[in-house]
């Protein structure tokens, strides 16, 4: 049987349930290393992630796009992270979501020795 999570979805003024697949990022299980857990001023997270071991922001919220408030408050205290774990000007922030579209996350990857 496969995963998923009951939805009640609105259509065309009819409510429906679907089942959809479980998202990963709302799950954020612990086996990690996580940095930190954020309430105020929203909810999200900052650990490694399991795909490519580098820190990343969740937003708290299943959506693809964040306010510019919410955005910017998440590349700070992930650059924080960074900047203790790679050094200063040692990284870029990557908003690209290629895995899991659906559900904001932003990545600090290192810079490697060879692109500076």
């Amino acid at each position: 049987m496969a995963r998923g999570a009951l939805c009640i979805a609105r259509i065309n003024d009819h409510e429906s349930v679907i089942v959809m697949p479980k998202c990963e990022l709302c799950e954020l299980r612990d086996y990690t290393q996580r940095y930190a857990n954020f309430v105020h001023p929203f909810k999200f997270a900052i650990l490694d992630c399991d795909s490519c071991d580098t820190p990343m922001a969740v937003l708290g919220e299943h959506r693809a796009v964040p306010t510019e408030d919410e955005r910017g408050f998440m590349i700070e205290a992930l650059s924080l992270v960074a900047r203790a774990k790679y050094g200063a000007d040692k990284f870029g922030i990557d908003d690209v979501m290629r895995q899991i579209p659906d559900h904001c996350h932003i990545h600090a990857r290192p810079i490697r020795r060879w692109q500076y």
